[in-house]
């Protein structure tokens, strides 16, 4: 376990329980672990907005990707078009 761990406690419902559980087993892991691998797929890392143009720099470095992102930002994330 790592050193800057956080002990928490949460609720589930027994589906949710039985899943975790049919994981575990499956995996001879813990229902601890298989929480964790789960939220690990989900934490975002730095190759989600390395090919972004929306955080990328420019050539000038001093203004972040598409000049008019913030008002057209739709048309690039979902490949609008006006």
């Amino acid at each position: 376990m790592q050193t800057d761990a956080h002990r928490t406690q949460i609720y589930l419902t027994k589906e949710q329980y039985q899943y975790l559980q049919r994981q575990a087993e499956r995996k001879r892991s813990s229902i601890a672990g298989i929480i964790r691998e789960l939220i690990d797929e989900r934490l975002p890392n730095d190759s989600d907005y390395k090919d972004n143009p929306l955080f990328s720099l420019s050539d000038d470095h001093l203004q972040m990707g598409m000049k008019n992102g913030s008002r057209q930002h739709d048309d690039y994330i979902y490949g609008r078009n006006k």
